[in-house]
């Protein structure tokens, strides 16, 4: 089975962004009025079920706010204002290995593709700041503000395959929170999660490479990759 297309989230998959969503959140709830601030296991929890992007709304239902819909928005608002402004500030750069992986399939004549929930002037922020003008020959599908709920044929992943004319089944997901995983394997997308949510402060360098995606692919004893994902990542 080939590889078609390989979509990366940004959120701990191209970027180390962990240290600037924490700030964000902790900032927003400062912001709020809100007591509660995050240790990183804690954001790591709530970014595993909402994504890094939309972390906060796990605080939501244990804070008075969570039935003042106009309050919530604006924790949402002001966490993306942070999160907007810290990359301004401080860019994170690409992960290396995100980067081999890109560049090798490439080579291999593969689409690299970005979808992800967080902001879109945050996503053109990031990848503007760390490809410059060679982001539109790299990426050929970049997306940002993408909702990862909803039916899955009119979803951010159905969308973007129908615009390449490329099967579900030719196309590798990657990220690490649960909504885009979900929304990828519900689009009949394989999935690959990079995510060592836990209490471990420094997140392994280790990444999946092209090869091994490639070798998962075509192995006779991978009817379900993701079965032996674990084997095969150190994230």
């Amino acid at each position: 089975m080939s590889i078609d297309v390989i979509f990366l989230g940004l959120d701990g998959v191209l970027f180390d962004t962990e240290a600037l969503h924490l700030a964000a959140c902790n900032g927003a709830f400062a912001h709020a009025g809100l007591s509660l601030r995050w240790t990183l296991p804690a954001l790591r929890a709530a970014a595993a079920t909402h994504g890094y992007s939309r972390a906060v709304g796990a605080a939501i239902a244990f804070e008075p706010m969570s039935r003042n819909k106009e309050g919530v928005a604006e924790l949402f608002a002001e966490k993306h204002r942070q999160f907007q402004q810290a990359v301004a500030e401080r860019a994170p750069k690409v992960s290396p290995a995100a980067l081999t992986l890109i560049d090798d399939a490439l080579a291999a004549g593969c689409k690299v593709a970005i979808l992800s929930d967080l902001p879109a002037p945050v996503t053109s922020a990031l990848l503007s700041q760390s490809f410059g003008s060679d982001v539109n020959s790299m990426f050929t599908v970049v997306a940002g503000g993408v909702s990862f709920e909803g039916p899955a044929a009119t979803g951010p992943f159905g969308r973007a395959l129908h615009a390449m004319g490329i099967e579900a089944s030719a196309a590798v997901a990657i990220d690490t929170a649960v909504p885009g995983l979900r929304a990828a394997e519900e689009c009949g997308l394989w999935t690959v999660s990079v995510a060592p949510y836990g209490a471990d402060v420094l997140r392994p360098q280790q990444f999946i490479t092209f090869e091994a995606l490639h070798e998962l692919r075509i192995s006779p004893f991978s009817a379900n990759p993701q079965q032996d994902q674990d084997k095969e990542l150190a994230a």
